[in-house]
């Protein structure tokens, strides 16, 4: 048997060179474009500067001017700028949603801690989440001390304010639905999310509404007489954040014209952790919690598919 000629040798060799360059080059490729694509899913945070708004004029004050009485000026020395981390949604906007994507407002715990778990869930369903750190821009304040139901923690007022802040500061932003922003609190800021919607706090002094209100874990020591529909989550025999006071709340404060106050009630067997350091519990962020929230959020406007109620 004779073997294959110079050229035909010449044609072989080519021919697999070929194919192992090819190989090479999608092998390369590959990772290059699993990276690109790992790169176009990241989500993205961005620092922010949230403005504050300013402070509002109570109506004694205005009496007062309108008297001619000669009054001290506000102390604004605790109303600062508020520092936040602002997370873009990673779902593409549906082509009829013109005014933009919703947005929520996060108000985390005492110690500035927020389940990341929920930051990503929200993003995924297209809607923007602003993590403002309210421990940040008022330093001063121990939040994670002791407050009770009958003596609320005096700094709930400061953190409601800076929700309202950002509230307006998201309203303005491009891409955003000022008409769909809610507001997410967790632990202390749960508590502190519900005097940004009460009908007779700072609230009543803007224009601006949040659509709705979450409350995960909330320290229910805020009026419930609410300008928006509320859903708070406790659970089982927690000691930092009873959810018997949500229950004395919704009871005492419950009136004609309030919004609705849906409340749910965790069973949990785990043993809790000190509150400045506790860790979070599986069952805040199970499926069916998360099954919960996003219901509730998509019922009154917060998700891409939903058009203005």
């Amino acid at each position: 048997m004779t073997g294959p000629n110079a050229p035909e040798r010449a044609a072989s060799i080519f021919m697999i060179a070929g194919l192992m360059l090819g190989l090479l080059v999608g092998i390369a490729a590959s990772p290059t474009k699993a990276a690109a694509q790992a790169t176009a899913k990241a989500p993205t945070a961005i620092s922010v500067t949230i403005p504050a708004l300013p402070y509002p004029v109570s109506g004694l004050r205005q009496r007062l001017t309108a008297m001619g009485k000669s009054i001290p000026a506000v102390d604004e020395s605790l109303q600062l700028d508020i520092p936040g981390t602002y997370y873009a949604p990673v779902k593409d906007m549906p082509t009829d949603q013109p005014d933009g994507h919703p947005a929520i407002v996060v108000l985390p715990d005492c110690d500035d801690h927020f389940p990341a778990h929920w930051i990503t869930l929200f993003q995924e369903q297209g809607t923007g989440v602003l993590v403002i750190s309210p421990n940040q821009a008022h330093p001063s304040q121990v939040y994670c001390s002791e407050g009770s139901l009958g003596n609320p923690k005096h700094g709930l007022t400061y953190w409601a304010f800076d929700a309202l802040s950002a509230l307006d500061y998201l309203a303005k932003q491009p891409g955003i639905d000022p008409e769909r922003i809610a507001i997410v609190g967790y632990g202390y800021g749960g508590g502190a999310a519900q005097l940004a919607i009460y009908r007779e706090g700072h609230a009543k002094h803007y224009n601006r509404r949040f659509r709705a209100l979450v409350g995960l874990r909330p320290q229910c020591m805020s009026e419930m007489n609410n300008f928006v529909p509320s859903l708070l989550i406790g659970v089982k025999n927690d000691p930092f954040n009873p959810p018997s006071w949500c229950k004395w709340r919704m009871d005492r404060d419950l009136t004609p014209a309030r919004a609705s106050v849906r409340f749910e009630m965790l069973e949990n067997g785990e043993t809790f952790e000190k509150q400045a350091t506790r860790t979070e519990l599986p069952i805040e962020t199970s499926p069916k919690v998360a099954n919960i929230v996003t219901e509730f959020l998509s019922q009154n406007g917060i998700s891409p598919q939903n058009s203005k109620n």
